[in-house]
């Protein structure tokens, strides 16, 4: 018995510190094998020149894609023989425990959030309500502010589509259960971090563009010409109505 690719979706990240190259690739090649293992060895491969691609693309002048961390988000396939196997899309929902669906516009994590909650995405997109551009995709994780000794999370984060699958996590009952898992989650909450920062970076350098092409342009003032003597506000008064002042004093001496 031998397999057939029918469709695999991976999520392929960055590990350059700093880098927010996160981006999804559909691997749906002519690829067979006597397992699904075999097939996935090679829908890996593929995937993985498709995100060197794209990366280069993009940030090759900077860096090269570094130790890229893959995500399969799930596959199909299809047995020789015409027996279509089962789609096991969404192997990570399985592997990341509880998860939770939500709706587009559904609030994920309130910016009011006091326990130590952190939030894998596993299906779908999620982004901060206030900063749009700062999407969560497959494989990302986002943490309320108590797991990292603070009081409160600034903003709340919110579904970004109709089905989105999210798992969430209590990292303290996590660290007794799993410390493996909990540590993980805590690096990749601290990358967010460490991205969100830069997204706000850049949101402040664009905003502080735009306020200084909306001041207006001074006029610049005239210099005075060397040796010329300054007029005060009386004297001008004075000399404003020269034509008046001799009209007036040809009449006195008429008198």
């Amino acid at each position: 018995m031998s397999f057939k690719l029918k469709e695999a979706v991976y999520k392929i990240r960055c590990r350059e510190p700093g880098c927010p190259f996160l981006s999804e690739f559909a691997v749906r090649e002519n690829l067979m094998g006597v397992t699904e293992a075999d097939i996935d060895s090679e829908s890996i491969k593929i995937a993985k020149n498709l995100a060197q691609i794209k990366h280069d693309a993009i940030y090759g002048r900077k860096h090269q894609l570094a130790n890229p961390e893959i995500f399969k988000i799930g596959s199909s396939y299809e047995r020789i023989g015409g027996i279509t196997a089962s789609s096991v899309f969404a192997p990570a929902a399985q592997a990341a425990g509880p998860a939770e669906t939500f709706q587009r516009g559904d609030v994920v994590l309130r910016k009011r959030e006091v326990e130590g909650l952190a939030c894998e995405v596993i299906r779908g997109s999620a982004h901060n309500d206030g900063h749009p551009g700062m999407k969560y995709r497959p494989g990302s994780v986002f943490a309320s502010a108590a797991v990292f000794h603070q009081k409160s999370r600034p903003v709340d984060v919110v579904a970004g589509e109709d089905g989105t699958v999210i798992a969430v996590h209590d990292v303290q009952e996590l660290n007794r259960t799993n410390p493996a898992k909990a540590r993980e989650l805590y690096e990749k909450a601290q990358e967010d971090i460490f991205n969100l920062l830069l997204h706000l970076e850049g949101y402040s350098a664009s905003l502080e563009k735009k306020l200084k092409k909306a001041q207006p342009v001074r006029t610049a003032l005239k210099p005075r010409r060397a040796g010329a003597k300054r007029v005060s506000g009386t004297a001008r008064r004075r000399t404003a109505k020269p034509a008046a002042k001799k009209k007036a004093a040809a009449r006195a001496r008429k008198r």
